[in-house]
């Protein structure tokens, strides 16, 4: 009975200090990966920002004011990633000119957990938007002031 009672005891004390190192693991986000498929060579206009401030207001909307951005005419397919480190929040719209629709695939990853995948088409006057910001909730229905 006393090995038994000692086994336990080595096998309890491993499994408290493993599941303790995973409490005190650093859970902010490092990276975020962005990936925007659809027709090759189609050309998507994307607004990248990591200096907003954003709140949903009473009426449940998401209200975003962006004070400073990048604009990239990119070409598809978009496959890049962004170093969110510091400021732990990115915002993405992206659009097309006015006589352009896309169906667009969409692939959005903090750290490798998957966080936006959907398929869409992007409308002139609709751009799609993405809003991310550490610990933070939103809604889906955002206003953005750039």
């Amino acid at each position: 009975m006393k090995p038994f009672k000692t086994f336990f005891g080595v096998l309890l004390l491993v499994s408290t200090v493993l599941a303790a190192c995973e409490v005190f693991e650093d859970q902010t986000p490092q990276f975020i990966s962005f990936a925007m498929d659809g027709p090759s060579g189609a050309m998507v206009q994307v607004i990248y920002s990591k200096a907003f401030v954003a709140g949903v207001d009473e009426a449940g909307t998401t209200r975003v004011e962006v004070f400073e951005s990048d604009t990239v005419l990119h070409t598809l397919p978009i496959d890049t990633v962004i170093d969110v480190r510091i400021d732990r929040r990115l915002f993405i719209q992206g659009e097309v000119s006015p006589l352009d629709t896309l169906s667009v695939d969409v692939e959005i990853d903090v750290d490798g957990r998957s966080l936006f995948d959907g398929r869409g088409d992007l409308f002139p006057d609709l751009p799609w938007r993405f809003l991310y910001q550490f610990n933070s909730l939103f809604t889906d229905d955002i206003e953005v002031i750039i």
